[in-house]
């Protein structure tokens, strides 16, 4: 899609879109939301920092708050593979991993028992509802509580393309 296409299914000004591909506009949301619809992506994907953090971890709302909720955690996507993982550690268990490929992520939810996982230099404690992504491309670590710990692991590995010059 060019320019005027973008602008025509849009209805943002051309001279608009010329500011922004510059870096001197400032745009309303209504603008940004117009702009992710013409091109047919989610708001948050225009709005997202393109940087990933090393270690991004979330932690489960109260169970006594009684409001229904839905959160999304990440997004999973791209040219890669996508492997859904259940982890099960008996009290006081511990698996020390290798790195994975590069790129490879971790993201893992915490279902029962408390868990210490992470970077194996960086472990970050975790209860049942909390959720965590960190580069698995780095040695990481599992560590169980005085508890079983069930967490559901979904990885993602980066789309590698055989080099086919040497």
């Amino acid at each position: 899609m060019n320019a005027a296409d973008l602008a025509r299914a849009s209805g943002v000004a051309r001279a608009t879109l010329s500011k922004l591909e510059a870096g001197q506009g400032n745009p309303t949301l209504d603008t940004i939301g117009a702009l992710a619809a013409a091109l047919r992506l989610p708001l948050v994907d225009l709005l997202a920092e393109l940087t990933t953090p090393a270690v991004r971890l979330d932690r489960s709302p109260p169970v006594s708050d009684p409001t229904p909720s839905q959160q999304l955690l990440t997004r999973v996507g791209g040219s890669g593979m996508t492997e859904f993982w259940r982890l099960r550690l008996g009290p006081g268990e511990r698996l020390d991993r290798q790195p994975h490929a590069t790129g490879t992520t971790e993201h893992i939810t915490v279902i029962t028992g408390n868990l210490k996982t992470g970077p194996t230099d960086n472990l970050h404690e975790m209860t049942a509802g909390d959720f965590i992504s960190y580069r698995a491309d780095l040695p990481h670590s599992y560590v169980a509580g005085t508890d079983v710990v069930l967490a559901a692991v979904v990885m993602t590995y980066l789309l590698v393309l055989p080099d086919f010059t040497a």
